[in-house]
């Protein structure tokens, strides 16, 4: 459900994408977070993913593509193949908030020429509102969720078993617990965000420059002072997340080695999953400073 988003919210919930129109497959140099994790003598691979793209992203390094293959498991952040999803929206995604003038104003504006589209999403709340909207502006660069990278692994996974870090309820309840002002925030960022930042935070994935990564999210959402987004939805859950990961190396009964996909938003920064596995014990390496096997 790792993100996006672009300021705020779209930071947190892992919407990254971008490449180039005119390739027939991932270009060569693409680094995206990549991990080898150790720990009580067991081993796993930590990608970060971004959650909408195009065919040309595929295939990804023959790297990542040759550990999946070796991989006995595939653990995501939510397994939502058995989740009743409008169950879901009904229960924490309907909530009617009314909003200030100045963003309905700005809402407004935007649907003006979207039509359909708002009126699809209007009666959601404003926290599912923004996600819709945040899909639908990659729509329109041509992106799609087909191509995410966890639809890639997916569609190649056959009969290895999946396993989940969160749940794909959790993340519904954790979104619909933020007030009405936090949640029209979300709309207002989902429609003004630029396509310029949209491109960098992409081209940095890209890259794997986790410095720029970190920065473009975490000080976007600590300069707009909400420090109780970024510790919900980035901190709390690497912390959470990390715990799990070495719940899951730790038992017999997980197939292992595990090639683990979560958000690139949860593997950069000064408390990041990364960090969290380290300070329990974990020997971490960067699969592009030093050959994963």
């Amino acid at each position: 459900m790792a993100t996006s988003q672009l300021k705020g919210i779209l930071t947190a919930m892992r919407v990254f994408f971008l490449t180039s129109v005119f390739s027939v497959q991932a270009l060569l140099g693409d680094r995206p977070p990549f991990y080898q994790i150790e720990y009580k003598g067991k081993m796993a691979y930590l990608l970060g993913s971004i959650h909408m793209g195009k065919a040309d992203f595929y295939p990804m390094d023959p790297m990542i593509e040759l550990l999946f293959n070796s991989a006995e498991s595939l653990v995501l952040e939510a397994d939502t193949a058995n989740v009743d999803i409008s169950a879901l929206i009904n229960k924490y995604g309907m909530t009617s908030v009314s909003t200030d003038v100045k963003t309905q104003t700005l809402l407004d504006n935007y649907c003006d020429s979207r039509g359909r589209m708002c009126a699809a999403v209007k009666g959601f709340s404003p926290w599912l509102q923004s996600m819709q909207l945040c899909v639908a502006r990659f729509e329109e660069l041509g992106y799609s969720a087909d191509y995410g990278v966890e639809q890639h692994f997916l569609a190649k996974n056959n009969v290895r078993p999946i396993l989940e870090l969160e749940s794909t309820e959790f993340q519904f309840q954790l979104m619909s617990s933020f007030s009405d002002r936090i949640q029209w925030k979300m709309v207002k960022e989902a429609v003004e965000v630029p396509y310029d930042e949209m491109h960098d935070l992409v081209n940095s994935w890209r890259r794997g420059d986790e410095v720029h990564l970190s920065e473009i999210m975490e000080r976007q959402m600590i300069d707009g002072g909400d420090l109780l987004m970024i510790e919900k939805i980035l901190w709390q859950r690497n912390r959470h997340m990390a715990t799990k990961i070495r719940e899951l190396m730790g038992a017999k009964s997980t197939p292992q080695p595990m090639f683990i996909i979560v958000g690139a938003g949860h593997i950069v920064g000064s408390k990041s999953i990364i960090k969290e596995l380290v300070k329990e014990g974990g020997e971490v390496r960067n699969c592009w400073e030093s050959t994963c096997q």
